[in-house]
């Protein structure tokens, strides 16, 4: 049976992605509901092999916080986890018995690290509080003057504090200020705008190479000079070109160009604008770009979309532009020559003809599962979203990896 798991990204308070939030259900039929509830979810979840080779790929190294009911942490399933990787997470709907509690505290002594999920002001189980390690506290559900009260009431002693759905720049700001430890949401990819910015020099460059790569007739000579003129433009191009399986190495730049042919030039040049405009901004809003790219990409390959796959590959990597060079989109369109239908679809425009593809990809990643299962039957994709998936992260921490050296 498919699992559907998507992850969320759980940040520091220097905007460092530590871990990440485990998403799922059982298959793209069934959602958590009382026939089928979190418990059967997550055993599927656990005992599935393909997430068991998956799960690596997902985690990049970093932790995974997953939901246990009652139910399974009286089974002791926790315990079947590697306890450096997982963060057991306590739903805030569990009623505490003595046997609940005595696993939860061999949980606790075994090393395991417990966190609450969904605490608010009232919530009346003191005896799970005292236990948990990390408190959970979602801003949307809680007033401003409670978010307030439960960090001053609960900070004593090693306990940390989890603000979820944070949404925007200031909420980041403000949970900082009140000495909440780790963030969740999608602040991170909401632009800041400046009045005035200007795109810098080497930006510039960067976009003239990607405007004359996406003409319809690219002029060869043009593009080499674009990149002759940047140093660290060409140093990328020659390691690229240069880590393929050639007779001999490539050393002139007019060379690479010819070799690697207008299609992958298209992918490459989009792949270091976004690299290069994502210095001094959260890895993860680069990691997100890639991902959105490779997973719209993948999904075209196993649709009617299959000929738009470059163009659907496109809206992923630029979706977050806005927020790399901190301009409007229209502004930033303006000056980049990229089609109108990329376009309307990174701003999510339901006439573009690319934005269903693109649709089910923000729809996966945030978890909307009744969203995913109308868009599967819309767009008629085979079942193994879950490997294209799993397939998407792998390469895009590759890619990752290879533009950080």
């Amino acid at each position: 049976m498919d699992v559907f798991v998507a992850r969320q990204p759980i940040f520091d308070r220097n905007k460092a992605v530590v871990a990440y939030e485990l998403l799922y259900r059982d298959s793209a039929a069934n959602f958590f509901n009382s026939e089928i509830g979190a418990t059967k979810a997550t055993s599927i979840l656990l005992s599935n092999s393909y997430f068991n080779f998956g799960i690596e790929m997902l985690l990049e190294d970093k932790r995974a916080f997953i939901n246990f009911d009652k139910v399974l942490i009286k089974n002791e399933v926790p315990l079947l986890l590697d306890k450096s990787k997982i963060v057991v997470e306590i739903l805030e709907d569990v009623i505490p018995d003595k046997n609940f509690m005595t696993k939860l505290k061999e949980l606790k002594n075994s090393g395991y690290t417990l966190a609450l999920d969904d605490f608010t002001i009232d919530y009346p189980y003191k005896e799970i509080i005292e236990i948990v390690d990390i408190i959970k506290v979602d801003f949307m559900l809680s007033s401003r003057e409670d978010i307030k009260k439960i960090i001053k009431k609960y900070s004593n002693g090693n306990k940390k504090f989890l603000a979820e759905k944070i949404e925007n720049v200031d909420e980041f700001n403000n949970a900082v200020s009140l000495g909440y430890d780790y963030f969740q949401g999608y602040f991170f990819s909401k632009p800041i705008m400046v009045q005035g910015k200007k795109i810098e020099s080497l930006e510039i460059s960067y976009i003239k190479l990607t405007n004359e790569i996406n003409k319809e007739e690219p002029n060869y000579k043009i593009i080499a000079s674009i990149i002759e003129s940047d140093l660290d433009m060409s140093y990328k191009l020659l390691k690229i070109v240069n880590s393929y399986s050639l007779s001999s190495k490539v050393n002139s730049i007019p060379h690479a160009v010819s070799l690697m042919g207008i299609s992958e030039l298209r992918k490459w040049a989009s792949l270091v604008l976004i690299g290069e405009l994502s210095f001094g901004k959260p890895t993860e809003v680069l990691r997100l770009s890639i991902l959105r790219s490779k997973f719209a990409e993948l999904l075209a390959e196993k649709s009617s979309y299959k000929s738009k796959k470059h163009e659907l590959a496109l809206v992923g990597l630029f979706s977050m532009i806005d927020v790399l060079l901190q301009k409007p989109l229209d502004t930033i369109f303006s000056q980049l020559r990229i089609s109108d239908e990329v376009q309307m679809a990174i701003k999510l425009d339901s006439k573009s003809e690319l934005f269903p593809i693109y649709k089910l990809v923000i729809d996966y990643e945030m978890g909307n599962w009744e969203e995913i299962d109308k868009d599967i039957k819309s767009l008629k994709i085979l079942r193994n979203i879950p490997d294209i998936y799993i397939q998407a992260v792998k390469t895009t921490d590759d890619i990752v990896k290879f533009i950080k050296e």
